[in-house]
């Protein structure tokens, strides 16, 4: 009976584990914004799927850029690429992946290719949703780690990358990277 139990428990413990393969470790906002190349704030304004010469499938996004917040891009819109997509009756996707929707405003951090394409970081860590409360007028950033919706009642407790996380205190946060003077080191002294 003992075994049943255990085998049960192992199946529904099971469930409710992350499905997810990718080695990718969790970046904090600074983390990202340290590692990009360029951060950019804008809008998806097209979506393409290709396949490589090695018949790989990737997506191209076309953001029109509204704001760059670190680093320079060359074009306007500019382009982000990104493993996967639907391809006719083929379909490629990747664990973690980023996915990009028509319209929708974000900001996002990137690493730049050899051929100056936006690489998002951390895969879909590096894509934050913007978005505004109707009722408040405030608009607000959220990615799949960083980032909450506002209280409407008197919550509990919630994690600290899940409280909510306002458009200009994420550029804040990303701005004081490009111009905050490096730090020396501490040396111990003896």
């Amino acid at each position: 009976m003992k075994t049943g139990c255990a085998v049960f428990s192992g199946i529904v413990l099971s469930a409710f584990l992350p499905l997810s393969a990718s080695p990718v470790a969790l970046l904090s906002i600074d983390q990202l914004a340290a590692k990009s190349d360029c951060v950019i704030h804008g809008a998806v304004i097209g979506k393409s799927v290709q396949k490589d010469a090695e018949g790989r499938i990737y997506t191209q996004v076309r953001l029109h850029v509204q704001d760059v917040w670190k680093g320079k891009v060359q074009s306007n819109p500019f382009v982000i690429v990104h493993s996967g997509g639907i391809l006719g009756s083929r379909r490629d996707s990747v664990s973690g992946g980023v996915h990009y929707k028509l319209g929708e405003e974000i900001v996002v951090f990137l690493a730049i290719n050899s051929r100056g394409e936006g690489v998002t970081l951390g895969m879909r860590q590096g894509k934050f949703r913007i978005w505004r409360d109707e009722s408040t007028k405030q608009r607000y950033a959220q990615s799949p780690y960083h980032g909450g919706q506002p209280a409407k009642a008197k919550a509990g407790y919630r994690f600290p990358a899940r409280l909510p996380l306002t458009f200009e205190k994420l550029k804040r946060q990303v701005t004081r990277h490009k111009t905050a003077p490096a730090k020396p080191a501490s040396v111990p002294k003896s």
